[in-house]
């Protein structure tokens, strides 16, 4: 019988069954809020598919950006920020540095947040 979990570091094996579920998915964080908190003109953009989240995070005036690419077999763990008005995620991988979007709507804060759970699950 093969392992469902690693003893080590909890990783689920039949993690694959659940990110075919997974419908691609694309939100963008509120103008107004990047501008007022992060003081930026270019709110950041998270593309969700079965394979990794993408977090995209623009530079001065579209001239360059920076993809972070997160593959859904490194997620270790998420932290959801919610606001007043806007939410926040910040997702931990193993290996590499923890990754955030911020200045996200409620109802794109939500979605995002359910699809971790259920990547957790």
């Amino acid at each position: 019988m093969a392992a469902r979990k690693c003893q080590y570091c909890g990783h689920d094996f039949a993690r694959e069954e659940k990110i075919a579920v997974i419908e691609p998915y694309s939100a963008k964080a509120s103008f107004l809020p990047t501008l007022l908190l992060r003081g930026r003109l270019i709110p950041q953009e998270i593309h969700l598919s079965s394979e990794k989240i993408v977090i995209k995070t623009w530079g001065f005036f579209w001239l360059s950006h920076t993809d972070e690419e997160i593959p859904w077999e490194k997620i270790a763990g998420y932290h959801y920020h919610s606001g007043w008005f806007w939410d926040g995620i910040e997702i931990q991988t193993r290996g590499q540095k923890s990754n955030s979007i911020g200045c996200l709507p409620k109802s794109c804060g939500r979605s995002i947040k359910e699809t971790l759970e259920r990547m957790k699950e």
